[in-house]
């Protein structure tokens, strides 16, 4: 059956569609027959996906293999977290918990959103003024400088210079903003899952990193829990577990560490240390932390904690207990910094570009306007 061309479903319609799916599951209902009813409910876009689907699993394809099929409307990582939710025989369990983890980004993504509001309205309005400002104040300073017969200099002497030329760069701000607007739409994606492609740019926004990393290391452990209880070797499911969640360090890691626990060479302690820095510093000094994580690299590695909680699965003591336990840290450990990012995004976003959309136009009035004070007294 040929690929069908529907559009990449949103990250909401792939959460709806997945607890569906992990329903379907649990109550024993064919996926072919349940699918097709989604439609009716969930709306047009995601029925037709739906539909897609159930057409592709009644001529008797699997569920990875129709998602492949229609991979042009869901992400690798979510065809992932279902092979591996089937090869540990609990898949609504592994799809729980990326309903989890998509919950909280929509969450995220719309807070990210309502916090900007402000500070773009702030822009547009200083903009607008700005503009105004350019054509028609400068003039007036102009004439007035010709008539004291003063020359121009200083911060004044900038300003006549860009009002010279306002109708070839005034569009370029709005540009950019309308640009912005396009990408922001362009995140409502389900790629946000793994921050891959456009979305890629939303690890710059303090935080965001630091909650998805977490959630990721939450997934891999509850994940990695359910294929040891279903007797799959540690070492094939580090590589299964790092792979359902797409992240190129976390699947370096997880290769490391499975080859290291083939050769008996597994340390109780990480080798290299990833740790996080500290959340104040990230918010305080951004984007330093930032800059200095692109050209300061260290080797993937797992954090502390986890490193020696897969340490002790590969001796044997109860690793099952031990990742579930790691997962509900990790996880709540995430939930924290997401409830951290709730209260201290909308300060940052109306201080940093609400306050410093301010600061330049401010800068740029009473620059000149003090120019011109002091040149009269002179």
């Amino acid at each position: 059956m040929p690929a069908t061309s529907l559009k990449p479903v949103t990250l909401e319609q792939l959460v709806a569609l997945n607890d569906e799916i992990a329903g379907l599951v649990r109550a024993g209902v064919p996926l072919e027959l349940g699918l097709r009813g989604i439609g009716s409910d969930k709306g047009w876009a995601l029925g037709r996906v739906s539909a897609a689907l159930a057409q592709r699993l009644q001529t008797g394809e699997s569920l990875p293999d129709a998602l492949r099929a229609e991979k042009d409307s869901f992400p690798p990582v979510y065809r992932t977290i279902v092979e591996a939710g089937l090869r540990a025989g609990r898949l609504p369990a592994a799809l729980e918990a990326m309903s989890n983890f998509g919950r909280e980004l929509v969450e995220l993504r719309r807070q990210i959103g309502a916090a900007l509001v402000y500070p773009l309205i702030v822009f547009a309005l200083a903009y607008g003024l700005f503009l105004v400002f350019t054509i028609d104040m400068l003039q007036r300073f102009r004439e007035t400088y010709n008539v004291f017969r003063i020359p121009l200099h200083g911060p004044l002497r900038l300003m006549v210079w860009l009002a010279d030329r306002v109708w070839y760069w005034w569009w370029i701000p709005p540009a950019i903003l309308a640009g912005a607007v396009l990408w922001w739409i362009s995140t409502r994606g389900a790629h946000i899952l793994s921050f891959a492609g456009s979305t890629r740019p939303l690890r710059w926004i303090p935080g965001i990193g630091r909650i998805g990393r977490n959630f990721q290391y939450a997934n891999f452990a509850e994940l990695l829990a359910l294929l040891i209880e279903h007797e799959i070797p540690l070492g094939e499911g580090l590589r299964l577990s790092a792979d359902a969640t797409c992240d190129t360090r976390l699947q370096q890691a997880a290769g490391s560490f499975a080859a290291a626990i083939e050769q008996g060479q597994v340390s109780p302690a990480p080798v290299h240390d990833s740790r996080d820095f500290p959340l104040l510093l990230e918010w305080c000094l951004w984007p330093i932390p930032w800059l200095i994580s692109c050209f300061i690299t260290t080797p993937p590695a797992f954090p502390p904690f986890l490193h020696w909680v897969l340490w002790q699965a590969s001796g044997g003591a109860a690793p099952a207990r031990l990742l579930r336990h790691a997962a509900g840290i990790y996880r709540r450990r995430a939930a924290t910094y997401a409830n951290w990012f709730k209260f201290m995004f909308p300060v940052f976003a109306a201080l940093v570009i609400g306050g410093g959309v301010t600061i330049v136009y401010a800068l740029a009035l009473f620059g000149p306007l003090a120019t011109f004070w002091r040149d009269l007294v002179n």
